[in-house]
């Protein structure tokens, strides 16, 4: 069997570029269904957020990122948010509640 390395880079840069397509796509989603004024518990939007947050890991491992190391990143921006008290985290605390789950998930 003879491994053609040019396919195989060819193949990564296109399904790099279909992520950050697919990512866009569902950015406007998310706009137009928040334009609507969808409900929280709207499958759409639910299936959007999803989607956005599926694809941001599949293009960070394309790119060499692995899962943990995003876990990893989001935790550390988790924990920066809270010690400077973001409005997100001084209003509502889902900082707080975003760390919970992420620590349950372990």
């Amino acid at each position: 069997m003879r491994f053609d390395k040019g396919s195989e880079i060819t193949k990564n840069v296109k399904i790099i570029e279909w992520m950050k397509n697919e990512i866009l796509m569902s950015v406007s989603d998310l706009f137009n269904l928040l334009f609507k004024g969808v409900k929280p518990i709207d499958e759409a939007l639910q299936d959007t957020l999803a989607n956005i947050i599926m694809i941001t890991y599949l293009l960070a491992k394309r790119l060499g990122i692995s899962f943990k190391d995003i876990d990893y990143k989001i935790k550390e921006k988790i924990k920066i948010g809270i010690k400077e008290e973001h409005s997100i985290e001084s209003w509502y605390g889902d900082l707080s509640n975003l760390k919970k789950h992420m620590d349950n998930k372990e």
